[in-house]
């Protein structure tokens, strides 16, 4: 039995895909990467450094064949909403909402924007620590093999 995580995993860190056309360029997603000031980019990397995660989101779906829905997903949480609402300026993408203890959060969800936005702006803006070995964003991506370990 192939493992589910396994398999969004693999999806989410494709680098070929894109809702563009085939072999279309990407030119204009690269560009709202490549505008973000310096300053601006290396104070959002930080913060999210403290206050961010990357995540496969699992709930369960009957009307799923597995019973589950994997999802992708990167959220970073604050007290204040206003970095929150830089960083959604930034990457053009994401949702912000009120949190149950009274701060707020930013989640991106769609694998178009996290895949166009969010890994391009970490691989730009890289974070630094012990944080970043574990992301995907700014290290190589390990061969992937059903049924491996």
């Amino acid at each position: 039995m192939q493992n589910p995580v396994l398999d969004i995993t693999k999806l989410v860190l494709r680098d070929d895909m894109s809702d563009n056309a085939s072999g279309a360029d990407n030119q204009q997603e690269r560009l709202s990467i490549d505008r973000i000031p310096v300053a601006i980019g290396n104070f959002l990397s930080g913060f999210a450094l403290g206050e961010g995660s990357f995540m496969i989101v699992c709930r369960p779906r009957v009307d799923y064949r597995r019973g589950w829905k994997l999802s992708a997903a990167f959220n970073v949480s604050q007290a204040d909403v206003t970095p929150l609402e830089l960083f959604r300026e930034q990457l053009r993408c994401g949702t912000i909402r009120k949190a149950g203890n009274d701060g707020w959060y930013l989640e991106v969800n769609t694998l178009g924007d996290i895949q166009s936005s969010v890994i391009p702006f970490f691989r730009r803006f890289p974070m630094v620590g012990a944080k970043p070995s574990a992301s995907t964003c700014s290290r190589p991506r390990p061969a992937y093999s059903p049924g491996g370990h």
